[in-house]
């Protein structure tokens, strides 16, 4: 791996942790997100109109794997802002970022979908799912259902569903749209409009028929509009670097073994800078995800 990409990459690192940060720390909520996502969309009309001609004439199935994905998107922001609400970014955001990838091996390898994976990467998942049971408890003494917040861990796992889910249809949809050949950056990002256009208007009536999120949007529409706004810039900029970085590598194992950096990352931010407790169970825990994690990227 180049330095270039391993600079793009430790950017794209810092600014999808600092995007989580600004929404656990102004007002955690779906308004939040809409505005960020809105941003996001914006951000990519331009590539959007440079490859439209390529979403004309595809086959249905894409558009319904485009529905999923934005569905299951939704279903992530949701878990996400409640999550927040709930629980500490230094909890929330290391289980939302793992527990996909466990969820994602099951269901692949029941649906068949990719090659098996082998042993070490097997063990890789074990390791994370000790790590997911480990960190919502307060210590190892509370290992119990009692233990748990179970508010917090309803909407973690919520976001865990939205991330595989999306995660599943957009590599389904991507496949559509290549048809057997590479996707370009351009019409990956044009897809990424569509998303995140998609996930706004999505998230639209959940916004306008709760009181609670009506109010934190005459918020963000107002004074505090530069949070989300920045919040979109640094969510939708941090996947530009990684699709820059793909360019600079030799195998791409190399981004996702880096971008697991925002594990620990997430962690330090919120028990440094929001001052949130700290606990064994919750360090052992992120060791735990981290490690899983880089066996996995590294051992597929």
């Amino acid at each position: 791996m180049t330095i270039t990409a391993a600079i793009l990459i430790f950017i794209s690192v810092f600014m999808h942790v600092a995007w989580n940060m600004l929404s656990k720390t102004t007002t955690p909520s779906t308004a939040f997100y809409l505005i960020m996502n809105f941003i996001g969309g914006i951000i990519w009309l331009p590539f959007f109109l440079m490859s439209s001609s390529v979403f004309t004439g595809l086959p249905a199935v894409f558009y319904w794997l485009w529905a999923g994905s934005v569905a299951s998107e939704v279903l992530y922001m949701y878990g996400l802002a409640h999550g927040y609400k709930h629980g500490d970014i230094s909890l929330i955001y290391p289980l939302v970022r793992a527990f996909p990838v466990v969820m994602l091996a099951v269901i692949t390898l029941i649906a068949g979908i990719g090659k098996p994976l082998g042993i070490p990467a097997q063990i890789g998942m074990i390791i994370i799912a000790a790590g997911c049971v480990i960190m919502p408890f307060r210590s190892f003494r509370h290992i119990s259902f009692k233990g748990l917040n179970t508010t917090a861990l309803v909407f973690i796992i919520l976001g865990a569903i939205g991330t595989t889910g999306y995660t599943l249809c957009d590599s389904q949809a991507l496949k559509q749209i290549a048809d057997g050949e590479k996707v370009s950056n351009t019409c990956t990002l044009g897809y990424l409009f569509l998303i995140q256009m998609g996930l706004s208007l999505g998230e639209v009536p959940l916004v306008i028929f709760d009181p609670t999120e009506r109010i934190a949007l005459r918020k963000f529409w107002g004074k505090a509009f530069f949070y989300p706004a920045a919040a979109g810039v640094f969510c939708t900029g941090a996947y530009a670097l990684i699709l820059i970085a793909m360019q600079h590598v030799s195998n791409v194992s190399f981004i996702q073994a880096f971008r697991q950096l925002s594990l620990p990352l997430g962690f330090i931010a919120g028990v440094c800078f929001l001052h949130e407790k700290n606990s064994n169970t919750k360090t052992i825990g992120m060791l735990l995800l981290l490690a899983g994690l880089l066996i996995v990227s590294f051992f597929k």
